[in-house]
């Protein structure tokens, strides 16, 4: 019988650069750990809710799990504009040695929702040795993602009705409601994981609700190249409307989604 986790908040890293995390595990040395990995920007406070479930559920199997922010966003240090490839792909490295430590095992296991996909992909495809990686709603092409950003943007302040009675100009470095800076966008925008090769021998799980050209190309270059994909689809009508102004700032927790992918990590055991 599962037991109920714990779950404890910690602030981990240098000084100058601490970051913080929720760890939910169960008491001992887990066999297993993953690193849950938040989407940037809106999205990341959107999702709170479904990725604290989703750990909570994972830890019950018995999965340690660390849910961290980023340095430069919710409760890590940093201000907005610290946000960068670089500090991400060390705020990777760091999570994974946290958890490691913390859970008593090497075994460790990455989940990454939506954008949070473009930096684990750069940090796990300059790795040696397989890895073990769940993929939710990927978003693959930087490109594309930047500019939904963009638009999603104009249509909040020129579009949603949200300044009825007063014209809001937004400062040139705002971006829904983050103050992101300009190299970070221009670096995401040159980034095509699809072109990015995982070790050979590693195992990758796409939890979809729908596939795009993107995910058929990494999908094929990844099989091609000796790693594993497995899909499994999600029910379409659960799907969140991540770019549907009128949802803009609301909890995305697609229940029947987050109940699957329990189930699915917990079957992996």
């Amino acid at each position: 019988m599962n037991r109920a986790p714990l779950h404890e908040p910690l602030f981990f890293g240098a000084r100058e650069r601490t970051l913080f995390g929720l760890l939910h595990s169960q008491p001992g040395p887990q066999r297993r750990a993953m690193v849950l990995c938040a989407p940037l920007l809106q999205e990341g406070i959107r999702s709170h809710r479904a990725l604290w479930v989703l750990a909570e559920s994972a830890a019950a199997s018995g999965v340690a799990s660390l849910c961290f922010d980023w340095y430069g966003t919710g409760d890590s240090g940093g201000e907005d504009t610290a946000l960068s490839l670089a500090g991400m792909l060390a705020d990777l490295d760091l999570a994974r040695q946290t958890l490691s430590v913390r859970a008593g095992t090497d075994r460790i296991e990455w989940l990454a929702l939506r954008s949070a996909a473009l930096p684990l992909l750069v940090h796990l495809a300059a790795k040696s040795q397989p890895v073990e990686l769940v993929l939710w709603d990927p978003q693959l092409s930087g490109t594309a993602l930047v500019e939904s950003w963009y638009e999603q943007h104009r249509a909040q302040m020129y579009g949603s009705g949200r300044y009825p009675h007063a014209r809001h100009e937004p400062e040139p470095d705002e971006l829904l409601g983050f103050a992101v800076d300009a190299s970070l966008l221009g670096t995401l925008r040159a980034l095509d994981a699809t072109q990015l090769q995982l070790p050979r021998g590693s195992h990758v799980r796409l939890l979809l609700w729908q596939a795009d050209e993107d995910i058929v190309r990494f999908s094929h270059s990844q099989r091609m190249h000796g790693v594993t994909v497995e899909t499994v689809l999600l029910e379409d009508l659960d799907r969140p409307g991540w770019e549907e102004p009128t949802q803009f700032g609301s909890q995305a927790y697609p229940r029947r989604s987050v109940a699957k992918i329990s189930q699915r990590l917990e079957s992996a055991r």
